[in-house]
């Protein structure tokens, strides 16, 4: 039966209790009126969710100090997406974009005693679609093209590692705010001196008076630094207050210069020093009547771009407090596709998850959501620069009026948000977006007119809007166009950014071949793996569980995913017949292509003026569902074994090698230290049987910040012989490497025989006879490695660490057999 929002909001039937922040598919699982979306094929049978619409409603009663005050605010921190409120009856605001919060004066609304809200919440897919019917359909990848004209997160129309959910609900906070007088907004923006000893803090600060006269009141701005000492301080009266008439507020100016300030550094480069920004607003008598408070950090930042003396194009990199940045480290999306269940503890877990990884990035992709505070308060303490795209994603969206209005009141609610993180290093427009105007033939990079006349109107946002909100609210922060961007063309290898997909998608080349792929900056390459047989247990009954079965291939989103892992493998390793050896055998393929690029490019930041490779991303580290996907760490937080792959790959010093010629390979290091490094190289090659054919040991100084030619070395794939490399002061062993005949199906490998010894309640000794490759721990859930997936040599002991493991736990060994 259908009924108005009006008798419905009234009724007393089937309403089911529903938590704030939430959405509607977890108020329906808690009360069982829905099967789990992450169990075996139970998505296709929710679908009607998203094609309703949904009522939510509370009472509240007004406590005295919000019923005598002279103002209340009724405050939505995020309602998703197309919502109506009413208020008593009253209708007090509509929202079309989820990502916009919502302030609505109620004063003279509220009664006294109980007060009811209600909220429709109307199908994001059917607004949609009426509004690609009026207006026009356009190319999207991933997701009902109708996705492009809403705005909201886009990874809820399904992408190629997510499901189909479409949410609705109140997915961030209501509330109500009684006041006087207030601060209604803070931006704070720092620029420290090109000596680096001093910053100077610009604060601007908006308030709200209501019938106050400006000289009964005054404002102080402080700034205590990491130890809370209090480092500036500037007090300002009330006649310094700037009349903005367009709000019937006020605004506030405040310059504080700091000395010696501590800086904020990338993990790895130095310490993580946090400043607090406190604002107060003092009545005649002094006393406070509002006071805002803003964590923030004092860091040089430019995105560097010159041109090579000896290679085309332009180098594409970070350089923080004068110290160029390679940025190694992942792509983040958003890890739960109900959004409001990633807990804090969880966000903190995932970005300690990245900096124990050695990343120095991560880029929050541009189809999810603009994240929660405590990822970028993660982030800021962790010392891990975030690249954040702006919430466009795989389309040609439209640069309508309204559309522009929407786009623009969300960049500055994001920006306004969000600016006062050191640890966010850039704005992007969008994700992939001129690639695909560039599919189309619709990208012409001279064109320079009226954007929404063309077919790519997009540009209207990328190019105009979207960088004019950054540089009034942001300007000491660089913005980009999109990701990839390369000015001329939409994925260009010598200029900005690229994402590196001719692995995988494209011709799907070898993963042999990054190497040769690389561009600028890497911030897109990938390899699909399973997640473990834990994670598959958890979304599959046991008569699913092998390989390429029906729910093992609907937890994989790619359209030809199983086809294209088949390719990968076949080039890599023998057939797997059983669910744990193929299990196996994608993570292995996944380790080394990961590992593969990462080396290759790496190797190609080569000092001052040939920073020819600034950064790689992989996409991507985590999942929003358990799913075969790119990512490293699976939805349960379990790292798969690339994760420790690249870890090794992304340490402070590495050691590389590769293929040469068909007689040679070469070796490199890398330090990202900022200091030189004595070190010897030792090399050793072994037969497969375990025989030591010959050692080397030769002596280097690994010059600070980049990677050092070493020399080549003896090496033919034919020979069935393993190259290893260590680097080495005195006896300690700083990097390990090696290197296999490829490919891998082709090697007779005999029994290794691996003997693990427990050394301690959490420490292993590995040992083996013979050249083992990827070897790989499991045991109980909760245990943390220091180190996994290892290539086990010969008369050496590998130590490692594994917290958390009982005294009656059995450790499982894997590795790839023949």
């Amino acid at each position: 039966m259908s009924l108005s929002v009006e008798k419905d909001g009234t009724s007393e039937e089937d309403w089911i209790p529903a938590s704030v922040p939430g959405t509607v598919h977890q108020a329906l699982l808690d009360a069982n009126r829905i099967p789990d979306p992450f169990q075996g094929t139970n998505e296709n049978e929710i679908q009607w969710i998203g094609e309703r619409d949904w009522l939510y409603r509370c009472s509240f009663t007004l406590i005295d100090d919000v019923q005598a005050a002279e103002h209340v605010v009724l405050q939505f921190e995020g309602l998703d997406t197309y919502a109506t409120v009413w208020l008593n009856g009253m209708e007090i605001a509509r929202s079309t974009n989820m990502f916009v919060p919502l302030h609505v004066e109620v004063t003279n609304l509220l009664h006294p005693g109980q007060n009811e809200l209600l909220i429709n919440f109307e199908s994001a897919l059917r607004l949609g679609q009426a509004l690609e019917a009026q207006h026009g359909k356009h190319v999207s990848w991933n997701g009902d093209s109708s996705r492009l004209y809403v705005r909201k997160a886009q990874y809820h129309y399904g992408w190629d590692w997510g499901p189909v959910l479409l949410t609705a609900g109140p997915w961030r906070t209501i509330s109500l705010l009684a006041y006087k007088s207030r601060i209604v907004d803070v931006l704070s923006q720092t620029e420290v001196s090109p000596d680096l000893e001093s910053a100077l803090l610009s604060v601007t600060t908006d308030i709200e008076l209501g019938g106050t006269d400006p000289a009964n009141v005054s404002c102080s701005v402080s700034v205590y630094d990491s130890q809370n000492t209090l480092v500036g301080e500037q007090e300002l009266p009330g006649t310094a207050l700037e009349l903005l008439p367009d709000h019937g507020q006020y605004r506030l100016q405040a310059k504080l210069q700091l000395v010696q300030p501590q800086l904020w550094w990338p993990r790895g480069y130095g310490a993580q020093p946090l400043y607090r920004l406190v604002v107060t607003l003092h009545d005649e008598q002094g006393s406070p009547l509002d006071q805002r408070e803003v964590r923030t950090g004092l860091r040089r930042l430019e995105l560097s771009q010159h041109p090579f003396s000896d290679q085309p194009g332009n180098s594409f990199f970070f350089t923080i407090n004068n110290t160029p940045i390679f940025c190694g480290g992942a792509n983040w999306i958003p890890a739960d596709s109900l959004t409001t269940r990633i807990s804090p503890e969880r966000y903190r877990a995932w970005v300690q998850l990245a900096a124990d990884a050695n990343m120095a990035m991560l880029r929050v992709w541009g189809g999810g959501i603009y994240e929660e505070d405590v990822f970028y308060d993660a982030c800021d303490e962790l010392g891990i620069l975030v690249w954040q795209d702006f919430m466009f994603a795989c389309g040609m969206y439209p640069a309508l009026d309204w559309f522009q209005a929407s786009v623009r009141a969300e960049a500055e609610a994001a920006i306004g948000r969000l600016h006062h993180h050191p640890s966010i290093a850039l704005w992007c427009g969008n994700n992939e977006d001129y690639m695909v105007a560039s599919s189309q033939g619709h990208y012409d990079a001279a064109f320079e007119g009226d954007f929404t006349a063309i077919q790519f109107s997009a540009r209207e946002l990328y190019e105009r809007v979207l960088p004019e909100v950054c540089a009034r609210l942001d300007p000491s922060r660089p913005y980009w166009r999109g990701s990839p961007y390369g000015g001329t063309n939409g994925n260009n290898p010598e200029v900005g950014d690229q994402h590196v997909w001719d692995v995988w998608h494209g011709f799907m080349r070898k993963y042999q071949d990054y190497s040769s792929l690389g561009g600028r900056f890497i911030s897109e390459f990938g390899m699909q793996a399973t997640p473990g047989r834990s994670t598959i247990e958890a979304f599959s009954s046991a008569e699913e569980r092998y390989p390429l079965s029906r729910t093992l291939e609907h937890h994989n989103k790619a359209s030809d995913g199983s086809r294209r892992l088949a390719v990968y493998l076949s080039d890599t390793v023998r057939n797997p017949a059983d669910l744990d050896s193929y299990i196996y055998a994608t993570q292995l393929v996944q380790s080394e292509a990961l590992c593969s690029g990462i080396r290759g490019w790496r190797r190609q930041w080569q000092g001052l003026g040939k920073e020819y490779i600034g950064g790689a991303l992989v996409w991507q580290i985590n999942d929003c569902w358990p799913v075969t996907s790119w990512a490293m760490v699976d939805y349960y937080l379990r790292p798969k074994p690339a994760y420790y792959s690249v870890r090794r790959e992304l340490a402070p010093i590495a050691v590389g090698l590769a293929t040469h010629d068909k007689q040679h390979a070469a070796v490199w290091a890398i330090n990202a230290t900022r200091q030189p490094l004595d070190v010897h190289l030792a090399l050793q090659w072994w037969t497969l049987e375990g025989e030591l054919i010959d050692e080397q040991d030769h002596a280097y100084t690994l010059a600070p910040n980049q990677a050092t030619e070493l020399q080549t070395a003896p090496f033919a794939t034919t020979t069935g012989h393993v190259l290893s490399a260590r680097l080495l002061q005195e006896d300690q062993v700083l990097a390990r490497a090696t290197i296999w005949p490829e490919p891998f199906k082709y090697l007779t490998l005999p029994e290794p025989g691996i003997h693990v010894e427990r050394l301690g309640p959490d420490t292993l000794s590995l040992q083996t006879q013979r050249p083992a490759k990827g070897v790989w721990l499991t045991a109980e859930d909760g245990v943390k490695w220091s180190d996994n997936m290892l290539d086990l040599l010969p008369g050496e002991s590998y130590i490692v660490k594994a917290e958390g493991l009982k005294d009656d736990s059995v450790v499982h060994v894997d590795w790839l057999r023949a």
